[in-house]
């Protein structure tokens, strides 16, 4: 009798056999399956076999795995044996556990989800990883600017323009989607760096205030931003923009706050405000 994680791996197979009949690719079927089934998606290697195997005619969505293969995969041995794997690694894909034991992915997803309460959560983008005096300085930090807020009137909060320049990069060596981690209700999910500053990169201006982003300003490849890029460039579009959302009061109270660089505090800059 075919097991409860059998009659799931039926379901996706006939899927397979019903997209190749219709000349999928296979790598557009892996794509349907991931979108359908997510981490209970087989894998894209799989798919390829069970495809081939399907356009030769030698297979059948019945074919059940071999008789090597545990009859019910959720059983305790299991269970203690993919959360030590879990704990070691958090971001462990269902794939590479079913890859490293003789259980189906069902199975697995069912002792992570069901029998010990994880959720696969994807990473937190941070700039860097910090350490635990620079995360109660950032802290400390936090609570006055919130003690501060609450003691004035905060229609003056849209009156106040900030920004800065970020590194944007063309691609990242990893997305957030490819560091899923399982955790659990009372956890927190893994936590990626800011990518190798060797990577092809942009350098990029953005403003913002309370309520929008008022401009995002490229900086030509292989040049720095000095204060002639800030006084000729960043500047007047700042302005023009900040006309364009604000057009009744325009420039009238706003403040503009950026940060104590040498193109902002340059002699050229200073003497622009003026």
């Amino acid at each position: 009798m075919a097991s409860m994680d059998d009659n799931f791996n039926l379901k996706w197979r006939a899927y397979i056999e019903f997209r190749t009949i219709l000349k999928t690719q296979p790598v557009q079927i892996f794509s349907e399956l991931q979108e359908i089934l997510c981490v209970n998606c087989p894998s894209r290697s799989t798919v390829e076999r069970w495809v081939a195997s399907f356009r030769s005619g030698g297979a059948d969505v019945t074919d059940f795995p071999p008789s090597g293969r545990l009859a019910s995969g959720t059983n305790s041995e299991n269970i203690v044996l993919i959360e030590s794997m879990a704990m070691e690694d958090k971001c462990i894909t269902v794939n590479q556990l079913e890859q490293s034991m003789e259980i189906s992915s069902g199975a697995i997803h069912t002792i992570l989800t069901t029998e010990l309460g994880y959720r696969s959560i994807c990473g937190k983008w941070v700039p860097h990883m910090l350490s635990e005096n620079q995360r109660l300085a950032r802290l400390n930090i936090a609570k006055k600017l919130l003690e501060t807020y609450e003691n004035c009137d905060s229609r003056r909060l849209t009156e106040i323009m900030t920004g800065g320049k970020t590194w944007v990069y063309y691609s990242t060596p990893y997305s957030k989607y490819k560091k899923r981690s399982w955790v659990r209700d009372d956890e927190q999910p893994a936590k990626i760096p800011r990518p190798d500053c060797k990577k092809p990169k942009i350098m990029y201006t953005i403003f913002f205030s309370s309520h929008e982003i008022v401009l995002q300003l490229p900086c030509e490849s292989g040049k720095a931003v000095t204060a002639t890029f800030f006084t000729e460039q960043v500047l007047p579009n700042l302005i023009k923009n900040i006309e364009k959302y604000h057009p009744k009061t325009r420039t009238r109270g706003m403040k503009i706050l950026i940060a104590n660089t040498s193109s902002h505090k340059a002699k050229l800059t200073k003497s622009s405000w003026m």
